[in-house]
């Protein structure tokens, strides 16, 4: 993370919320999971299933004097397992309603992808056969952290929907970008922002298959940039994120993230006219030669994300070899 906020933190919390971060394996750290307690009773992204986050989910809640089996309903922003990995076990004990924007339906009950579309995808990145790999092990991995609601308790949302929640209200942002689906949720002075807006670090633009697209992906980072001013133009008093700190002054930080994918999209751009052509992987090595593991999706999601906006910009070209081929125009 950076040394410095990308815009204003919020000195406290609104009154009708309450925050507990739960414990991940991952790089980014704890998740944000908030407490809405007036009904309908919800929680918004309640981590990941494992002993640690359990222990102190249960302790968080028995503190605000809500019984697991009172919550209403459970708004999952994503289908991301560090941010609805715990769903399962909940709808075990309460008779809650699990919310999720429709893009995320799948992620969330592990239904299955094309693999003949998904082997031709991560070919085009020009993957090592001993990474590619490595990935089932970590996936399975990741799936023991899991625990899923079950169709029957699944509700999807729309962009423009409006539900009530902790005795409020709220509009229903659905958003692509660090994942198709995303949800996003605003009240009056109030968003909550899953992680499509975080205070110290820029999202992810996450790799997510699209048979309907000529890359056979989605250009996430290009989707996501489109729904920034948007989220500007709501100007809430105080975000509460996905991870990291509450903050305010969403202008200014959608001026840091354009800026800082200018930069970077620049960046890459210098490094292809250096190396290339070179695959989506040559790529990342170069600009991330220390991530390791499951790591190296996140650095080759970062490189092809950027690639996408330089070729819209007409700034480089891609081959349709087997992998892909990335050069300077």
């Amino acid at each position: 993370m950076p040394n410095e906020a990308l815009t204003e933190l919020a000195r406290e919390l609104p009154d009708c919320v309450e925050l507990v971060e739960l414990p991940t394996p991952f790089p980014v750290g704890p998740v944000n999971c908030w407490l809405l307690a007036e009904r309908p009773i919800t929680v918004i992204d309640p981590g990941m299933y494992i002993p640690e986050s359990i222990r102190i989910f249960e302790d968080f809640l028995d503190r605000a004097g809500v019984a697991v089996a009172e919550i209403d309903q459970v708004v999952l922003t994503h289908g991301h397992p560090d941010h609805f990995g715990l769903s399962g076990w909940i709808a075990e004990r309460s008779a809650a309603t699990f919310f999720c924007g429709r893009g995320e339906e799948g992620k969330i009950l592990d239904r299955g992808w094309n693999e003949d579309h998904a082997r031709t995808v991560v070919s085009d990145l020009g993957i090592p056969e001993e990474i590619l790999l490595a990935i089932p092990v970590g996936l399975e991995m990741i799936r023991a952290m899991v625990r899923r609601p079950g169709q029957d308790r699944l509700e999807l949302l729309n962009d423009g929907d409006s539900r009530e929640a902790g005795g409020r209200s709220f509009d229903v942002h659905v958003t692509p970008g660090h994942a198709q689906g995303h949800v996003s949720l605003s009240s009056g002075d109030l968003l909550l922002s899953g992680d499509h807006l975080l205070p110290l670090i820029t999202p992810n633009p996450a790799i997510e298959l699209d048979e309907d697209s000529e890359l056979g992906r989605r250009r996430s980072l290009v989707e996501y940039l489109t729904t920034l001013d948007r989220f500007a133009a709501l100007a809430p008093e105080t975000v509460l994120p996905g991870h990291g700190p509450a903050f305010r002054d969403v202008p200014r930080l959608v001026r840091s993230m354009r800026d800082h994918h200018r930069r970077r999209a620049d960046h890459i751009h210098g490094i292809v006219s250096r190396h290339g052509p070179a695959s989506v992987y040559q790529l990342s090595r170069v600009m991330f030669p220390d991530l390791d593991g499951m790591n190296v999706m996140l650095g080759l999601s970062e490189v092809v994300g950027h690639l996408d906006l330089l070729l819209e910009e007409g700034a480089v070209v891609c081959s349709k070899d087997h992998p892909n081929l990335w050069a300077a125009a």
